[in-house]
């Protein structure tokens, strides 16, 4: 069996712009910080953790303490639940992506995992307002681990335990050059989503295979062997 593990904002969720806004504001008000946005990318690990963790170190001279980064999540998330108001789950889904995901879970040759650098509650709820079909699929969060890699390393692990199998092959599916790189780390294959400049972007981070969404779902699984890796290799 082989393990597709996906990312969340902006590879099935069409969500990373209000993500980045709704948690900008809630480390702000949590930290006591002002001013623009960073750019994500300059950052050691490139998840919410990773992110509130190094803005400390750079602004404050220390670690965040465990109770703030409790508070940012339950800011966040209420900031999401005003910010995603579209009555339309489709208007929040990368375009075949709800599709996608039921067709591998239907899959006797596929295993599916969730990998987000986001914080684990605000992934489900983006999740929900998606009305994606991922409730009982094993996910990893930001909340588990402070890197991208231990988190596709969790969400593998859980994978593997609902599945009660070994995988043969790993494919990553994302849309930012932290994905890229995450992937290539573990040896795993990677399938980038993304259009444009996005699109540019993860090619020069090394991504060969990008796509703008997921329709036709045959053909979108047809890449995902194309692009996968078996194990150890």
């Amino acid at each position: 069996m082989h393990l597709v593990v996906f990312d969340i904002d902006g590879t099935l969720t069409d969500t990373n712009q209000v993500d980045s806004v709704c948690y900008w504001r809630a480390v702000c008000e949590v930290l006591g910080l002002a001013g623009d946005r960073p750019d994500w990318s300059g950052f050691r690990y490139v998840t919410d953790v990773g992110i509130a963790a190094e803005l400390c170190e750079r602004r404050l001279g220390r670690q965040p303490r465990r109770a703030e980064i409790e508070a940012i999540e339950e800011r966040l998330v209420a900031l999401l639940e005003a910010a995603l108001e579209h009555e339309d789950p489709a208007a929040y889904q990368i375009p075949g992506s709800s599709e996608i995901v039921s067709a591998l879970s239907n899959s006797s040759e596929f295993g599916v995992a969730l990998a987000t650098g986001g914080l684990r509650s605000s992934a489900e709820l983006k999740l929900r307002r998606a009305g994606l079909p991922c409730a009982s699929t094993p996910l990893a969060s930001s909340n588990d681990a402070v890197s991208r890699e231990d988190i596709l390393r969790i969400a593998a692990g859980r994978a593997a335990g609902k599945y009660a199998t070994k995988f043969t092959g790993f494919t990553y599916v994302g849309d930012g050059i932290w994905d890229v790189k995450a992937a290539r780390e573990l040896g795993w294959g990677f399938v980038g989503i993304g259009a444009g400049g996005q699109a540019e972007r993860l090619r020069q981070a090394g991504a060969e295979i990008i796509v703008p969404h997921y329709r036709p779902t045959d053909g979108f699984m047809r890449l995902l062997v194309r692009g996968g890796r078996t194990a150890g290799s």
